[in-house]
C-alpha cells in the first residue's frame, strides 16, 4: 500500500490537470469529426474529401507558428515553479507579438492556394473546393495561434478548467454554425464546404476573444502583471522562439509528411481518400483528447523539475503513462471488434455505392490504427515530457529522422511492394504510417530512459 499510495497521488494530480485538457481536446476532435461527416451527408463525400486534404494542408502551413506558441504552458509552469511568477504577463505579450509578426505569411499561403492543389496533384474536381476551404481558414489562423499562446497560461498555473469550458462553447458554436452554414437556413444559403470553414474561423476568433478577455480583467493582474506586461521584450521572445522553434519544426515535419501520405492517397482517388477521412476521423477522437494527457504531463513536468525535482517529474509522466495506455487500449478494442458500431454513423441517410465501398475499406484501415494506437500513446507522452524539460531539439531530430525514413521508404519501395507483393497502395501508405509511429515511440522511449531530460531547465 505504501507504493501504491504516491502512485495513486500522481495519477490524480495528472487527471485533475489532464481530464478538462482531455474534454478539450476531445470537444476539438468530435468537432472536426463533425464538420466532415456534415460535409459527407451534405455531398455524398466529395466535399468531406476536399476538407480532409485542405484541413491536413491547412495544419501543416500553420503548425509551425502554432507550435511555437504552443511553448508558452511548459515555460509558463518553469517560470510559476521557480517563483517567477511575475514575467509570466510579459512573456504572454511575447507570444501575441509573434502571431500578429506572422499574419502575412498567412496571406501569401491563401492567395497561393489554388497553386498549392494543382502541384500536389489532387484530383481536378476538388481542387476548387479545397482552395476555398483553405483561403477561409487561413483568415482564422493568427486567431488560432492566438488562442494557443494564450491557452498555453491557463495549463502553465494548472488552471485547465477554464481551457474545458471555453473548449466546450467554442465546440458548440462551431457545430451549430457548421449546420447553419453548410445547409443554409434563416437567410443564409446553403454553402457547403465553403460553411464549415467560416465556422471554423468564427470558432478560432471566439475561443482567442474568451481568453484574452480573462486575461485582461483585474483578477491575474497583482499576481502575473498581465496587463502592465504590455510590451516587446527581446529576451522572452528568445526563449519563445529557441524552445518553441523545434516544437514548431516537429508540428511542421510530422503534419508534412502525413500530408504528403494522403496526397499520395488521394491520387488514388476519391474513394480511398474518402476511406482514409473516416478512419483518421476515429482516429482522431482517440488520438486528440491524449494530447490533453501529454500537455498534463509537459506541466507537470516543467513544475515539478524547477520545484519538487526530477522524482515528481517521473511519477507525474508515469502517471500520465498510465493513463494514455488505458484510455488507447478501449479505442484499440472498438476498432478491432466494433468498427461496424463506429461506421455506422456514415451509413445514415447515405446509400450510394461508393460510400459503402468507402466503408468496407475504412472497417480495414481501423485495423491498423487499432495496431499503432499504443505505441502512439506513449511517444505521446513522453514527447510531452521532454518538451517540459526543454528537450525540445532532440524531440524534433526524432521526428526529421522518424519522418525521413517513412516517407522514402514509402516512396522507393512503392512499386516493389504493390507489384511483386500485390500489397494495395492504399494498404501499404497505412503500413507506412504504422512504421513511422514505432520509429517515433523507440526513440522517445530511448532518449526518456536516457535521462539526460531530468538536469534540463527553461528558466535559471
Amino acid at each position: 500500500m505504501n507504493d501504491r499510495g504516491p502512485l495513486f497521488a500522481a495519477v490524480a494530480e495528472v487527471l485533475r490537470i489532464a481530464l478538462p485538457l482531455m474534454v478539450s481536446t476531445g470537444t476539438f476532435s468530435l468537432v472536426l469529426f463533425a464538420d466532415r461527416t456534415l460535409l459527407l451527408w451534405y455531398q455524398n463525400g466529395a466535399q468531406m474529401s476536399a476538407a480532409m486534404a485542405a484541413g491536413n494542408l491547412y495544419w501543416t502551413l500553420v503548425c509551425m507558428p502554432i507550435g511555437i506558441a504552443s511553448m508558452t504552458g511548459a515555460i509558463v509552469a518553469q517560470l510559476v515553479g521557480s517563483g517567477k511568477e511575475t514575467q509570466v504577463g510579459r512573456f504572454l505579450w511575447q507570444a501575441i507579438w509573434f502571431a500578429i509578426a506572422v499574419s502575412p505569411l498567412f496571406v501569401l499561403i491563401a492567395l497561393a492556394a489554388p497553386w498549392l492543389f494543382r502541384v500536389s496533384g489532387q484530383p481536378a474536381d476538388l481542387i476548387a473546393a479545397e482552395a476555398t476551404y483553405l483561403r477561409i481558414l487561413m483568415i482564422g489562423a493568427v486567431g488560432s495561434v492566438i488562442e494557443t499562446g494564450l491557452s498555453g497560461f491557463f495549463s502553465g498555473t494548472q488552471r485547465t478548467r477554464i481551457i474545458m469550458w471555453a473548449s466546450l462553447a467554442t465546440g458548440i458554436l462551431n457545430v451549430g454554425l457548421d449546420v447553419w452554414f453548410i445547409f443554409g437556413g434563416l437567410g443564409i444559403p446553403p454553402l457547403g464546404i465553403a460553411g464549415a470553414g467560416w465556422a471554423s474561423v468564427i470558432s478560432f476568433w471566439f475561443k482567442a476573444a474568451i481568453f484574452a478577455s480573462l486575461l485582461l480583467g483585474p483578477l491575474f493582474e497583482s499576481r502575473y502583471r498581465i496587463r502592465s506586461g504590455v510590451g516587446w521584450d527581446s529576451g522572452l521572445l528568445a526563449k519563445l522562439l529557441f524552445y518553441g522553434t523545434p516544437a514548431g519544426l516537429q508540428y511542421l515535419t510530422e503534419a508534412g509528411v502525413f500530408t504528403l501520405i494522403v496526397l499520395q492517397i488521394g491520387q488514388l482517388g476519391d474513394i480511398p481518400l474518402r476511406a482514409t477521412t473516416m478512419a483518421i476521423n476515429f482516429n482522431m477522437i482517440a488520438f486528440i483528447p491524449l494530447i490533453g494527457v501529454s500537455i498534463a504531463a509537459s506541466v507537470l513536468v516543467g513544475h515539478h523539475l524547477t520545484s519538487t525535482g526530477a522524482a515528481g517529474a517521473i511519477i507525474a509522466t508515469r502517471s500520465a503513462l498510465l493513463i494514455a495506455l488505458t484510455y488507447s487500449s478501449l479505442w484499440a478494442v472498438l476498432y478491432v471488434f466494433a468498427p461496424d458500431f463506429l461506421l455506422a454513423f456514415y451509413r445514415l441517410g447515405q446509400s450510394d455505392a461508393d460510400t459503402l465501398e468507402a466503408i468496407a475499406l475504412a472497417r480495414v484501415l481501423l485495423r491498423f490504427v487499432a495496431v499503432y494506437v499504443f505505441l502512439d500513446s506513449i511517444q505521446l507522452i513522453l514527447t510531452g515530457t521532454l518538451r517540459g524539460a526543454g528537450d525540445t531539439w532532440f524531440v524534433l531530430a526524432a521526428a526529421i529522422a522518424t519522418s525521413a525514413v517513412a516517407i522514402l521508404t514509402g516512396l522507393l519501395a512503392y512499386r516493389y511492394v504493390v507489384e511483386s507483393l500485390a500489397v494495395t497502395p492504399l494498404h501499404w501508405w497505412w503500413s507506412v504510417i504504422t512504421l513511422w509511429v514505432w520509429m517515433l515511440a523507440v526513440l522517445m522511449v530511448l532518449r526518456y530512459r536516457g535521462g539526460r531530460w531530468q538536469a534540463m531547465r527553461m528558466v535559471s
